[in-house]
């Protein structure tokens, strides 16, 4: 009976276990077509012969949850069905739990992206590297958690937040570079990236504050450098699970910072740093407080091109600033205007000497910044647009501000490095960087056009779009035409026709033919041209198969002038409906307009209109003789 039941058991096991893999290991072999999610303006769609799966739309991909319900691609996101995420320019955010569990390498990342949200990335087993554009502020909590095969993560100069467990087991990671803009860095943030073993903050004064458990459990990361103005919290650096100190953990810290109490508190070995190191457009944020007001604050900067560099502050504090090479004073620095109290040092550096820059306060406290850059800028490009409708236009001019750019993102070429910064009207390395309005000589009109922007005297294009406003003008029907509103662009004068009223005009028809008796018969109805008519102050003609028309709002008289002879008049009555009058019958004889019908009229008639009419044209001119 054991033997029964255990061989039934198997069985039983076997089956399901058959049908987990059949389950787990189904791929998607049909396409989606475009979907919208949820109510935003983002949709999804499938190809399953290329495995993409490609978003596209604009703004945030919405929050989704773990969840078949929510998730569409949840019963295959990790089958192998997806080889490829593609996400297209103009995705702004990429929702929670949007592409969880969903396994690739290839993932396709917009530019025109800022933020991350939770668990949006986790659980990819198969992603080696991401690149983040310039613009995400946000990467959410667990947002590349158990990516456990990313290697290489680069972090642009504008996330200000690294979430609670952002790469958390990020089991391949052997680095990270944390840019000068981050100002968080949550719990568990990099815990457990057991290969990582450089930590690199690019601004060694940033006021960085790094959470509980961020760095636990990375083994190799045997020393880190710590900013100034970091504030450091419970077990953030060196050590294990247990928690437990690392054997040969050490850390180099500032005079009086945090970061060295943390190291003292907890028998850290640490060596201290004498000055705050300056990477090239790195933003190293500091304070003066009052009771720091009479310190020195010292930074070092080693070139790696000979070439002139601008090292300047940013802020409200009245800074002064001296450039010294080993101890040799090379130059000073003070207020840049009597509007900037900010200092600026211009001056030729060479490749590979160390060089300290101490900077000081002139009785005043406050946030400031100093900055890096070559002096040479070789061009910029600028990412963004702005549209307007036509009716925005003051006199023609458009008004563009410095509040319409500041989403803008100039990507600029110095001598030997680039960088990206988003626009705003300031001091920027040691030049004016401002907008540059050419209306007055390039006026702004419909459609696509250009301003500029420019850094000193270097400038550099945008795109303006102008879209029509019309206001409507009504036109009333005439006889000929109908009614219509007519709409033209307030700018450039565009217009079209529309909200058409039909004309109430009827038409009035009829026959011009040659009177063959004096009685006014026309038994064979010849034709006659040689008669015009008016009505309605307007002149007429009739066709060369003498047919006239006209178009009438009610009754009126005719008056047909008639070449040959006499005049005609005739009175039609309109009811409201289109008119066939039928024949009206001239007499074509008289050539010469003496008001009678002769030889004259005969001569005339063979000498000069026989060809024209026909030589049987006088043939019923004898009876009005």
């Amino acid at each position: 009976m054991k033997k029964i039941l255990a061989a039934l058991i198997s069985l039983i096991v076997f089956a399901a276990s058959f049908s987990f893999c059949e389950l787990a290991f189904a791929v998607k072999t049909t396409d989606v077509a475009k979907t919208q999610i949820g109510a935003s303006n983002t949709y999804y769609e499938f190809d399953a012969s290329t495995k993409t799966l490609t978003f596209s739309g604009s703004g945030d991909i919405p929050n989704m949850a773990n969840d078949e319900t929510i998730q569409p691609w949840f019963s295959w996101r990790s089958d192998g069905s997806i080889e490829n995420v593609v996400i297209e320019e103009g995705i702004t955010k990429i929702g929670n739990y949007v592409l969880y569990q969903v396994s690739c390498k290839n993932i396709s990342i917009p530019s025109t992206l800022n933020a991350i949200g939770n668990y949006a990335f986790a659980y990819n087993s198969l992603l080696e590297s991401v690149e983040l554009p310039f613009g995400v502020r946000i990467i959410g909590v667990s947002a590349f958690e158990n990516c456990i095969s990313l290697k290489s993560a680069s972090l642009p100069d504008t996330v200000t937040n690294i979430n609670k467990s952002a790469f958390k087991q990020c089991y391949k990671l052997e680095s990270i570079k944390i840019p000068h803009s981050v100002t968080s860095i949550g719990n568990y943030a990099f815990h457990r990236c057991s290969v990582l073993n450089s930590v690199c903050f690019e601004a060694m004064s940033s006021p960085v504050s790094i959470g509980s458990y961020a760095f636990m459990a990375c083994p190799m990361l045997s020393e880190v450098s710590v900013p100034l103005n970091a504030k450091l919290n419970k077990y953030t650096f060196g050590y294990n699970d247990t928690p437990k100190l690392y054997d040969g953990f050490s850390m180099k810290v500032f005079s009086g910072s945090d970061a060295m109490t943390y190291a003292m508190a907890r028998s850290i070995p640490y060596t201290l740093l004498d000055a705050i190191p300056l990477e090239l457009g790195a933003e190293n944020k500091n304070e003066y407080l009052e009771e720091t007001v009479n310190n020195v604050h010292k930074y070092s900067f080693t070139p790696e091109i000979s070439q002139k560099y601008n090292i300047y502050s940013d802020g409200e504090v009245d800074l002064r600033a001296t450039l010294f090479e080993n101890e040799t004073e090379l130059a000073t620095g003070d207020d840049i205007s009597k509007d900037n109290l900010n200092f600026c040092l211009s001056y030729e550096l060479e490749a590979g000497k160390e060089y300290i820059i101490n900077v000081s306060s002139v009785r005043s406290d406050g946030e400031y910044s100093v900055v890096v850059y070559p002096d040479e800028i070789t061009s910029f490009d600028i990412g963004g647009e702005l549209s307007f409708s036509a009716d925005e236009a003051n006199n023609g001019i458009f008004e563009i501000t410095d509040e319409m750019a500041e989403r803008f993102i100039l990507s600029i070429d110095f001598k030997g490095f680039s960088d990206k910064i988003y626009y705003s009207n300031r001091f920027f390395n040691n030049r004016s960087l401002s907008l540059s309005d050419k209306q007055a000589e390039q006026p702004i009109t419909c459609g696509e056009n250009y301003s500029y922007i420019a850094i000193g005297e270097i400038e550099s294009a945008y795109k303006v779009l102008i879209s029509h406003s019309y206001i409507g003008e009504y036109v009333d029907m005439t006889l000929d035409d109908d009614g219509y509103t007519l709409y033209t662009c307030v700018l450039c004068g565009d217009s079209y026709k529309a909200d058409f009223v039909p004309t109430t005009a009827v038409t009035v028809s009829g026959k011009a033919v040659l009177m063959e008796n004096p009685n006014g018969s026309h038994e064979h109805n010849i034709p006659y041209k040689y008669a015009k008519f008016y009505a309605n102050d307007r002149y007429y003609y009739i066709d060369e198969n003498g047919s006239w028309s006209l178009r009438t709002f009610g009754s009126l008289d005719l008056i047909f002038e008639n070449e040959n002879g006499r005049d005609v008049q005739v009175h039609i009555d309109v009811d409201g409906k289109d008119v066939d009058f039928g024949a009206v019958a001239f007499e074509g004889y008289d050539f010469n307009g003496d008001t009678r019908v002769n030889a004259k009229d005969f001569a005339i008639f063979l000498k000069q209109k026989e060809q024209t009419y026909g030589a049987d044209y006088w043939k019923f001119a004898g009876k009005f003789l």
